[in-house]
């Protein structure tokens, strides 16, 4: 077979290399009649195992292993796999492969069960005055973020009020676009809208369905013309707004009054009849549903109400958090209201996407015609859209965006540490369409606008959910849409009050290419800039950077959208470089730009939030960088706070929810728990522990709530709360936590029993409590269930194919590493134990693809490399094999990586060898050129792999491999150099006189030596070779006492050879 080789890597100086076709006799390399060759490897190979190797990311599995296995150093060692290595040696032969390449996980599948839907399509309709009335009022508050300020709301009451062709669904829409403008979100929820869409009385169905599947079913029942789909939009706004605001922006939702510390908001009756609606309350497990099904808590009304918040039913709250569940990863437990998400999620996306199931039916493929999904154990469901629906949802100018809002939203609120692919695709789908439409072909002013904002978004949603780049392009396209020149550059200017030499500073100059119009809007700019806390007076530091040119310290006005494309690429500063002092003073010059105005109650909050965060690592800002987070986190309530004393800083001077909203999906605005958590971790690492561990506390994050009394010495009060917390409200996270700290298997199936099952992580735990505990069998059920769950594991994968490794399910074992190669495929460690799999199955070409992928990522694994070695003498790939021994050379001379490297093997050696000389025979005798001058380069890297091995290496056999090699390339005078020191390393094993086999060999060489003495015909040569073996003979005659056991027949093989030298 004709090598394909990269002949550049290892070439070499062929002309002193002559060749000749002489048989060496004394080595057996090519004898047919040679002993099966299985059987000869299994008796005498030193066996070089296959590993596992888990990566550092994942926990080692150390637990003893029947059969042999191991686990030293880290490394799970199985036995088995060594059986894969087929023979090596060159008289057994083997059919070549077609392809000397093939791609990775080619013939790798993971046999999923999946379902598929045939999309309903359908022509677009003719719309009607209602249909175009309804559009227009959508595109009115829709486009302008449900803000319309004091002048234009209600502009156009009185004449769509008033007219004669005024339906009573086009009435719904302008009532729900004035209460949206208006910030009265819970208005709408239970207005007429909310009875017409949920009817109380619910149809019987032989199916059970869950919260979300009935939403969507509602809706594609009621949304039978363009007007009702626009009225059930701006229901669905409604409620992801108010999501939004009682998450992210404040102000608080019960904003009568203040409340002291200490004391709990009472929840108003309108809420309580939202959350949720009457027709979800039995699938939701909501008390009232409880009661009415005859449960044991009180009928009574008062009773029933007698909760302070009844979205802290636990029971409640944990059913709602499992339909929000995506890829086994579960919700924040401290946001409120979440069901607001689950009423939005499900009615935008129906609207957005009528075809594509919602996100509890993982969706592998979403095609132009169809869409695929795995199947589930527990069935799925999926009511198709009726044509109509699709025509009427087809008018709809924003359900894509807000679809795309509300996905990013849902997003945000998953506690996990990746982002849910299952949600990225959805959110990619819906903003494709987005950009497809508003930010192609864009001519007229306004379209620049809504571009610009779409772009901005998009960047957003892609840093949130962490793609490469992190929506860098999208920024810098929203900028090109924005009217705004920015320039990052350097100016001479002050930071401190007694600094007298100027010194460089970075400075951020934005301009607006186009002269602003004035708008006219009734937020309160005084109000807004009260949200800073300012430096104290005995700090040595100015609130602004004064610059020597007094150019540099004038600002041209920005408007809002401007200021947020400067807060985007100032995120983009932090997403592209490492966050070092460079950095830092990059991103604080974005940020003292942007703080310049205070025009919009969020935008400044951001600038505010992203300013604390850098000031935060500075000794003279800690303390208002400290302040200031704990400002910014009190603005969600009406408590009195230590940043936030007084009726008028809690009530009078906070912006309306309307005003907060308008521009909070331009930003990058964590929710109040990421507020807290980031406060928290700031007073950890300044030593505030306890501080800390409060705040930990109040969001649930009880890992840190452990670490941080631990480090307070206080190992005993984290179990104290968290056992105190599970008896006021159970959720899974709590019981998971539990169980963390007290390694009860009880804990983790209380939380799988809350969370119906969905709560991938206990499932994770119960795996490696039963992998420690060495009852691997239950472990992999286990982590087959969360797999199950949460398909983008590959750790949790990685753990499984270890796992069914050690079961010897082999079948399991490669699922579970493609997997890991499939969603990470730079784990090196997955490649190799891919490869190791096909080689125990006996499937070198398969094999060979995964090692190539394995080392490209760490070539410094010795066992990848021996793997790769056996594989390629399968192969026949010569030239890569001797790659292989070069590299294990190396590792073998160095000291750091010497332990555990094992010697090269005899027979492989041999093999390579024996297969490199028969590569150039056949050649030679093909005569084709090509082939030839391969084999030729082949042999000149064989020469020098020899001479590699005889610098570190003095085994006899290595010299009688190399005598070989030399013979067979017409160089007697080195093969006879070569049989002399192979000669002499014999000769220095003790007792070579008296063991019959080292013998043997003695005899053997010298025979071999004494043909070559006789063909050169060099009398002084012949001279001394003869007093050689009569040496032999004397010192072999001399070890025996009794004549009666001499060898005779040694002795008479070494006397013709005596014979023929005194003949000669």
């Amino acid at each position: 077979m004709n090598s394909t080789n990269d002949d550049s890597s290892y070439s070499s100086d062929d002309s002193d290399v002559a060749f000749a076709h002489v048989d060496f006799d004394g080595v057996d390399f090519c004898d047919e009649d040679e002993v099966n060759n299985d059987e000869k490897i299994e008796n005498d190979r030193h066996i070089c195992e296959i590993v596992q190797v888990a990566p550092a990311s994942v926990e080692k599995i150390c637990t003893s292993v029947k059969d042999g296995a191991n686990a030293n150093d880290g490394f799970v060692t199985n036995k088995a796999l060594v059986d894969a290595c087929s023979n090596f040696m060159m008289g057994k032969e083997s059919e070549s492969p077609k392809s000397e390449t093939s791609e990775p996980l080619k013939h790798i599948t993971s046999e999923l069960a999946t379902l598929s839907y045939e999309k309903v399509r359908t022509a677009k309709i003719a719309l009607d005055e209602e249909a175009k009335c309804a559009i227009k009022e959508e595109e009115h508050i829709m486009m302008n973020n449900c803000y319309l300020g004091e002048v234009e709301d209600g502009k156009e009451d009185e004449n769509i009020t008033s007219s004669a062709a005024a339906s009573d669904i086009i009435r719904r829409i302008h009532e729900s676009s004035k209460l949206l403008s208006q910030g009265k979100y819970v208005n709408i929820l239970s207005g007429p809208t909310s009875v017409d869409l949920f009817p109380e009385k619910e149809e019987t169905s032989e199916i059970v369905l869950t919260a979300a599947q009935k939403m969507r079913q509602c809706v594609l029942r009621y949304c039978t013309t363009v007007a009702k789909c626009v009225e059930v939009e701006l229901f669905a706004v409604a409620a992801l707004n108010l999501f939004i605001q009682l998450n992210y922006t404040g102000p608080s939702f019960f904003d009568s009054g203040v409340l002291r510390p200490g004391k709990e908001e009472k929840i108003s009756d309108s809420m309580q009849s939202i959350n949720p609606h009457p027709l979800f309350l039995s699938c939701l497990k909501h008390r009232r549903g409880r009661a009415e099904d005859g449960d044991d808590c009180d009928k009574n009304e008062e009773n029933i109400h007698r909760d302070l918040d009844t979205s802290m039913d636990p029971t409640f709250r944990n059913a709602v958090h499992a339909e929000l569940s995506v890829d086994g990863e579960w919700p924040c437990p401290v946001s409120k209201y979440p069901y607001l998400l689950l009423l939005a999620r499900s009615i935008l996306s129906t609207l957005a996407d009528p075809n594509r199931p919602d996100w509890g039916q993982y969706c592998l493929e979403d095609i132009e015609d169809k869409v695929i999904i795995r199947k589930q154990n527990n069935g799925n469901f999926y009511e198709p859209p009726s044509a109509l629906f699709v025509a009427c949802a087809e008018n709809l100018s924003c359900a894509p965006i807000w679809c795309a809002r509300a996905i990013v939203a849902h997003s945000r609120l998953l506690q996990s540490d990746e982002p849910s692919v299952t949600l990225w695709r959805a959110a990619k789908k819906v903003f494709d369409v987005c950009l497809m439409k508003y930010c192609e072909n864009v001519e007229k002013e306004e379209e620049h606008e809504l571009a610009c904002k779409i772009l901005l978004e998009y960047g957003l949603a892609q840093h949130h959910f962490d793609r490469e780049k992190k929506g860098k392009a999208y920024f810098w396209r929203a900028l090109e849409h924005s009217n705004l020149n920015v320039e990052v550059t350097g100016a001479e200017g002050r930071r401190t009050k007694y600094q007298k030499k100027a010194t460089a500073q970075i400075i951020v100059k934005a301009k607006p290419t186009k002269h602003l119009q004035e708008v006219n809007d009734s937020v309160n700019k005084e109000n807004i800039g009260k949200q800073e806390v300012k430096l104290e007076e005995d700090t040595i530091l100015l609130d602004r950077v004064k610059y020597v040119d007094d150019d540099d310290n004038v600002h041209f006005q920005l408007n809002i959208l401007q200021q947020t494309v400067l807060l985007a690429l100032c995120l983009d500063v932090k997403n592209d470089n490492p966050m070092d002092g460079l950095t830092a003073e990059q991103m604080g010059a974005y940020l003292e730009r942007v703080l310049q105005q205070h025009d919009d109650w969020m935008v400044y909050a951001t600038g505010l939030l992203e300013r604390a965060w850098l000031e935060s690592e500075r000794n003279h800002t800690r303390e208002r960088a400290l302040l200031q987070l704990q400002a910014l986190a009190d603005q969600h309530t009406n408590r009195l706070t230590f940043t936030q004393s007084t009726f008028q800083a809690a009530v009078e001077d906070s912006a309306p929810p309307q005003e907060r909203l308008r521009n909070i999906h331009y930003i990058v605005y964590p929710p109040r728990w990421g507020v807290l958590r980031d406060l928290a971790e700031r007073y950890a690492k300044i030593g505030i522990v306890t501080s800390a561990a409060e705040l930990f506390e109040e969001i649930e994050l009880w890992d840190e709530v452990v670490e941080c009394y631990r480090r307070a010495g206080k190992e005993k009060k984290a179990e104290e709360v968290v056992r105190k917390r599970l008896k006021e409200a159970e959720t899974p996270r709590m019981w998971s936590a539990l169980g963390d700290i007290t390694s009860d298997i009880s804990c983790y199936e209380k939380a799988l029993e809350l969370s119906n099952g969905k709560f991938s992580s206990a499932h994770v735990a119960l795996g490696k409590y039963y992998a420690d505990k060495g009852d691997l069998n239950k472990a992999v059920e286990q982590y087959k269930m969360a797999v199950h769950i949460k398909p983008l594991s590959p750790h949790v994968w990685f753990r499984l194919g270890t796992l069914s490794m050690r079961l010897e399910d082999w079948e399991m074992a490669l699922q579970a590493f493609t997997e890991v190669v499939q969603q990470e495929p730079e784990e090196g460690d997955a490649w190799a134990n891919v490869a190791a799999i096909h080689m125990h199955n006996k499937n070198p070409q398969e094999a060979y693809p995964a090692l190539i992928e394995s080392l490209k990522l760490n070539r410094n694994n010795w066992r990848v490399w021996i793997s790769k070695l056996y594989t390629c003498m399968d192969l026949k790939k010569y030239d890569e094999a001797i790659q292989a021994c070069l590299v294990l050379i190396d590792f073998k001379a160095k000291k750091n990586q010497s332990e555990g490297v094992p010697f090269l093997e005899e027979k492989v050696v041999k093999a390579l060898v024996g297969g490199a000389i028969k590569r150039y025979n056949e050649a030679n005798d093909s005569e084709d050129i090509t082939a030839i001058e391969s084999a030729r380069r082949t042999l000149g890297r064989v020469r020098d792999m020899l001479a590699t091995l005889r610098s570190s290496m003095k085994e006899p056999w290595l010299f009688e491999i190399s005598a070989y090699f030399s013979e067979c390339i017409g160089r007697a005078d080195l093969a006879i150099d070569d049989l002399m020191k192979e000669y002499r390393s014999l000769l220095n094993f003790t007792g070579w006189e008296t063991d019959s086999v080292m013998l043997q060999r003695v005899c053997r060489v010298i025979s071999q030596m004494a043909e070559l003495h006789l063909e050169e015909n060099d009398t002084e040569h012949l001279k001394k070779f003869n007093f050689l073996v009569n040496g032999v003979v004397k010192r072999v005659k001399a070890a025996y006492f009794d004549p009666s056991k001499l060898p005779n027949d040694q002795l008479n093989q070494l006397q013709d050879v005596v014979d023929r030298i005194n003949t000669k």
